[in-house]
């Protein structure tokens, strides 16, 4: 009696990873896909490579002056301004460039998880965009004949890699946020300049007005400037990466519970924005 043909398994006809691999492959694939829709976008290296360089020329560039500790704080925080910029615009408006091309209705609905889709694909523009501003910067800064610090690159290289998950998180959260407001446009304006002042990237907290200086405390890139102005300074701020991870952690609990109320909403009321 023959033996009976093994069964074949969904993955084995498509391609694709089994059951217990399937979110790494929709991640992969969401990151991927990212990348790919910024690739040589103009908007993309406006922020990645024209704002770093002005930043660096009004602030380093303007002042021949400068200590080292001077210039390395103002070197990290335009990487901070920039790469904020560079999340709200790009990571915040994912999910509104999804109603715009129609896709958002096929993802929230489809089998696979759109938080882990959604999750990718801030993923994929933070490890484009901060690459890039850092490696502008780097080059601006030594055009410029500044002088920098870099006691410990280790502790710099894990405080980068930590931006990069941090700015992940913020992403997803303010992708959310600007989908469940009615004027995300106007909201991503809103917040990026702002912050450009109050977030602790190139003014010193105690120099702004007591009545706004706690807005600094729930931008994590704040956390993630104090970090890094002490590993280039040879010092491990173990309290202000502490609060980092902590913000970091807060976003990504917000925009995976914001993404849940949208695809609940969209099954409850066919609407999957206000608009």
């Amino acid at each position: 009696m023959s033996r009976a043909a093994a069964p074949v398994r969904p993955d084995d006809r498509t391609g694709s990873p089994g059951p217990d691999r399937e979110w790494l492959w929709v991640l992969f694939s969401s990151l991927r896909l990212q990348t790919r829709l910024m690739r040589g976008s103009p908007f993309a290296l406006l922020l990645g490579v024209v704002q770093p360089v002005v930043l660096l020329a009004v602030t380093v560039g303007a002042n021949d002056q400068l200590t080292t500790e001077a210039t390395t704080r103002f070197t990290v925080g335009v990487v901070m301004m920039a790469f904020w910029g560079a999340t709200i615009w790009t990571a915040g408006g994912i999910l509104q460039f999804e109603v715009h091309a129609g896709t958002l209705r096929a993802n929230v609905t489809s089998t696979r998880s759109p938080q882990v889709i959604l999750l990718g694909k801030c993923l994929g523009a933070s490890l484009y965009t901060l690459p890039m501003i850092v490696v502008t910067t780097i080059v601006t800064v030594l055009l410029l004949g500044a002088p920098l610090r870099a006691e410990r690159p280790g502790l710099l290289l894990l405080g980068l890699l930590l931006v990069a998950v941090s700015g992940t998180g913020l992403g997803m959260l303010l992708s959310c946020l600007f989908l469940l407001t009615r004027h995300g446009n106007h909201w991503s304006s809103a917040l990026m300049y702002p912050i450009y002042i109050l977030g602790g990237f190139m003014i010193p907290i105690d120099l702004l007005p007591e009545g706004v200086r706690w807005i600094s405390t729930v931008v994590s890139l704040r956390w993630a400037t104090d970090f890094l102005t002490a590993a280039a300074a040879g010092r491990f701020a173990a309290g202000s990466l502490a609060v980092m991870v902590a913000l970091t952690v807060g976003y990504f609990v917000l925009g995976w519970y914001a993404l849940r109320q949208i695809i609940r909403r969209a099954k409850r009321e066919a609407l999957l924005d206000r608009r």
